[in-house]
């Protein structure tokens, strides 16, 4: 009979209630409906509970390893439901302090705690949700400590009182009553609880399991099915946004107020020396230029629950296609042709941004023309690709990716690398080298898309791939050749050379995918009187198929590159739209690129 909590409790129930929750996880995304229908609960709370696992020990004492816990649960929560569970985690850690063991009055006491610090993290806090069981199993915890000596005692009569409290959750929100389905995230806590009710009935998680943990595909659960359909509800904003602040310089409630303007759904947690913020807004952007004022924002995830609630309601076809920020896809062409997309990362001084996504075209070129140094790029995170791997292999039977060349980044590498564990056991991720970028490459992703919702085949798709990119072009115009210089693409006296001459290049990609001048001219009507001759070449020898427009927030200079293929083609453009802010990082404001789908060439 345990009548005190050491650091081997604490570790060995949060690796049961884990392996529980893993096994929940598909019923979890299933029944998601509050505070969207965007299907991903399930994947939220076991990341969450998992980088809290990760690296954990049970040789600590309670403080060490609460405080472990708390740290990891912060920088790893995510979703309502996670961030809820992460300032639970916090709030407990911090009656914790200073003790190498607790006692249960310790621990009923302490949990009791922990769920007002939890309701103090949310801006709108509602009842019927993970909350709810959250409080009425700490209240039921904390009465039993008071009388009864054993762990065990405790926590299943905890149990017992959560599961009621699950129950009722339906009566309690309108959303969950239209449906008929319990909270998802309280379902994720009840089966954590689950979870140690096994460790006290059948001891710790055997040692082979335990090394296992870093992989998600651990779960026992079965994934929802392709023709079962998840229940809908209303979808206010957009993206599902966090951010971790680093070092802040203000007080989480302060923050909590002035972000309240930017959607719903707000949570602010907060660490020791971190505050974590999650949102449903419509403009993450201006929410990352927030909160960049008060301190170093040091992890960023957006996600798309438009796109989520499509793959949840409304999926066509059986093949999900996925490419990188570096693709020039208007938004609206994405969401009909149900294109998913990895952000690559925009490195600025200390500063982070995920392209497209956390940095808008215009605050981009506004910072480049009056900050002296360059900024940078970096790959995809694998558990950035990983998270969106793991959520599409729910829905679809197989997923292509096509990014940007590899001779131009190492994000191909990095996508065969997250694909390679769901290969294992036969090809399920394909990845595909476009050797094509910007323009060119969003031309052949949205080609590719619309075959994948005519529901082709993963090989039809990989064959269409590999034969348009052959047909696929790009022509660039350059207004200056100072970002070039500054990012070491062109030499400064090159580029002084150039200038001087007011020279104007025409930039293209080989067969490999790497940039090459095609030509030149000596000023503005000299490079439209080539790009013109070019594409009247192009349209005899091959025909124009189809063609798109793309910029560095110059609308007006795109539109005159339209106006001239409109008169060769004799064909409207399929899109003009800007530029990923890491093409623009070289390319600098005001430039213009074309991208054409070649035909078969003509016989003399």
């Amino acid at each position: 009979m345990t009548s005190s909590i050491n650091g081997y409790h604490l570790y060995h129930s949060f690796l049961a209630g884990y392996i529980s929750v893993l096994e929940k996880k598909a019923e979890m995304n299933r029944i998601n409906v509050f505070p969207v229908a965007d299907g991903d609960t399930g994947n939220n709370i076991t990341r969450t509970i998992r980088s809290v696992v990760q690296g954990a020990s049970s040789r600590k004492s309670v403080d060490i390893m609460l405080k472990d816990f708390a740290d990891k649960s912060l920088e790893g929560a995510r979703g309502n439901s996670g961030m809820i569970l992460s300032q639970f985690i916090t709030g407990f850690s911090r009656t914790g302090r200073g003790k190498s063991r607790m006692t249960l009055k310790e621990f009923g006491h302490g949990v009791n705690e922990a769920v007002d610090y939890a309701y103090t993290a949310l801006e709108e806090p509602q009842e019927g949700t993970i909350l709810t069981v959250l409080r009425i199993w700490a209240n039921a915890v904390y009465e039993k400590s008071l009388s009864e000596n054993s762990f065990k005692e405790v926590m299943s009569h905890g149990f017992e009182a959560a599961k009621q409290a699950l129950r009722k959750t339906t009566e309690q929100l309108i959303v969950l009553r239209d449906n008929h389905v319990v909270d998802a995230g309280a379902l994720g806590f009840v089966s954590f609880l689950e979870g140690i009710e096994r460790f006290h009935q059948k001891g710790p998680v055997p040692q082979k399991l335990r090394k296992s943990l870093k992989s998600e595909t651990l779960t026992a659960g079965t994934v929802l099915s392709h023709k079962e359909k998840a229940v809908s509800s209303t979808l206010t904003y957009r993206y599902c946004t966090e951010l971790l602040l680093e070092n802040p310089r203000i007080e989480a409630s302060r923050l909590r107020k002035k972000l309240k303007t930017y959607g719903d759904s707000l949570i602010v947690g907060e660490g020791d020396s971190r505050i974590r913020v999650h949102i449903h807004t419509d403009d993450p952007p201006s929410l990352a230029a927030c909160l960049n004022r008060y301190g170093s924002i040091i992890q960023q995830k957006v996600d798309d629950m438009f796109r989520q609630q499509q793959i949840v309601n409304s999926r066509r076809g059986n093949v999900a296609v996925v490419t990188d920020s570096i693709a020039d896809i208007p938004l609206s062409l994405q969401d009909e042709l149900q294109i998913h997309r990895i952000p690559l990362s925009l490195l600025w001084g200390e500063e982070e941004y995920l392209d497209r996504l956390t940095i808008s075209p215009e605050e981009f070129y506004r910072q480049q023309q009056i900050r002296s140094d360059f900024p940078g790029s970096s790959l995809p995170d694998l558990q950035r690709i990983d998270a969106l791997f793991s959520y599409l292999a729910e829905h679809y039977d197989h997923i292509l990716v096509l990014p940007v060349a590899s001779a131009l980044s190492g994000t191909f590498q990095q996508m065969l690398q997250g694909a390679e564990p769901y290969n294992r056991d036969g090809k399920r991720i394909a990845v595909v080298d476009t050797r094509l970028n910007s323009a060119a490459q969003g031309l052949l992703v949205a080609e590719v898309a619309r075959e994948a919702l005519k529901g082709a085949s993963l090989e039809e798709l990989i064959s269409l791939a590999e034969n348009l990119r052959e047909r696929v072009k790009i022509y660039v115009s350059l207004s200056t050749f100072k970002f070039m210089v500054k990012g070491g693409r062109v030499s400064p006296l090159k580029g002084f050379i150039a200038t001087a001459l007011n020279l104007k290049p025409i930039v293209t990609l080989d067969e490999q995918g790497r940039g090459k001048a095609m030509d030149k001219a000596f000023s503005r009507q000299g490079l439209l009187k080539k790009i013109t001759l070019l594409l009247k070449e192009t349209q005899k020898t091959r025909g124009i198929e189809k063609y798109c427009v793309v910029h560095a927030l110059s609308s007006d200079k795109a539109e005159e590159f339209a106006r001239i293929v409109r008169g060769i083609a004799d064909r409207e453009p399929e899109y003009i739209t800007s530029i990923s802010p890491i093409v623009g990082m070289h390319s600098g404001k005001g430039a213009v690129a074309i991208g054409v789908i070649e035909g078969v060439r003509k016989s003399s």
